[in-house]
């Protein structure tokens, strides 16, 4: 834990949240459901795992070694590149909810331009790969050396199939509401609409998490940075400190789904504390960073508990 969280008292509970005001999440928001697949060219040397573990006397199971079967690969480099991109982005423009993440219907046209973009040249990325498949397990063949007693051919798949490693899943999904269409009697119907319930609140709760604690890193950031008084003690940073908090601004109001209050009221906070605060305005006026930092302690201390 940090220092500036064990030091700061934070509100003790969030909202609770009204089940039936929760299932009007579905008409502000969207599920989406996201997989992808790759082809990681990396196996377990069981031999070469044994004969370390030998050489330093350790206990067999608590060492491997793994090596990379097509290492220095651009190709399969840029592919796994890519996949981290997407993985990246769909992150930080959705929210978690359950086993798929949560959308706000006002970035969905943004994020699925954006999604369907980098899919493209996703794909492009692994027809390159594939195409060069063949010459790279030729490489290996012939200059085997890279490995060493660790190459083992029959590790490589064959041409023909390695196209099917890579694969993809991206759809989305409505939003469930406690709407049981089921005929399983009252008492199951009862049962399942207090599962479903508890269900919107943990996923309500765990959505609020996410969002606030990433204000949270950006804010303790901007404290930490913010806590020089005159050019003697001076402290660097980037713009991103205000810019990451400004962009919060949004944030905070495409993933208010619920109609949250606390958050409402966040938004505002954070819109009055960085008013006409710039990058260049905090390291020159020590006034306007004083009073800037005052207001960011603020901030922390009434955010909800986090799940830390």
């Amino acid at each position: 834990m940090n220092e500036l969280l064990s030091s700061t008292v934070l509100t003790p509970v969030m909202e609770v949240i009204d089940v039936d005001a929760a299932v009007s999440i579905a008409t502000s928001a969207l599920l989406v459901d996201l997989g992808l697949s790759q082809w990681a060219a990396r196996k377990t040397d069981k031999f070469a795992s044994a004969a370390m573990i030998a050489a330093n006397n350790a206990e067999t199971g608590v060492a491997a070694v793994h090596k990379d079967l097509l290492a220095g690969c651009a190709e399969l480099t840029a592919v796994h590149k890519m996949t981290s991109a997407i993985r990246v982005y769909h992150q930080a423009h959705t929210l978690p909810w359950g086993m798929n993440n949560l959308l706000p219907t006002k970035w969905y046209f943004d994020y699925h331009k954006d999604m369907t973009d980098m899919f493209g040249q996703w794909e492009t990325k692994v027809d390159e790969f594939v195409a060069a498949y063949e010459w790279q397990v030729a490489q290996q063949t012939v200059l085997a050396n890279k490995l060493g007693d660790m190459f083992d051919p029959s590790e490589y798949p064959p041409a023909d199939t390695i196209r099917q490693k890579f694969h993809y899943r991206f759809g989305y999904m409505p939003v469930p509401t406690n709407d049981w269409r089921v005929q399983i009697g009252e008492e199951g119907t009862s049962q399942l609409t207090e599962q479903f319930n508890t269900y919107v609140q943990d996923n309500v709760h765990a959505m609020f998490q996410s969002v606030w604690k990433k204000l949270y890193a950006y804010l303790e950031r901007a404290s930490e940075r913010l806590d020089y008084v005159d050019h003697g003690d001076k402290k660097k940073f980037h713009d991103t400190l205000v810019s990451n908090v400004t962009d919060m601004f949004e944030v905070l109001d495409v993933c208010n789904v619920t109609g949250d209050s606390q958050m409402s009221a966040m938004k505002l906070k954070l819109e009055d504390a960085f008013y006409c605060v710039t990058p260049d305005a905090l390291r020159d006026d020590a006034y306007m960073r004083k009073e800037t930092k005052r207001k960011v302690d603020d901030i922390i201390a009434s955010l909800p508990s986090l799940d830390i």
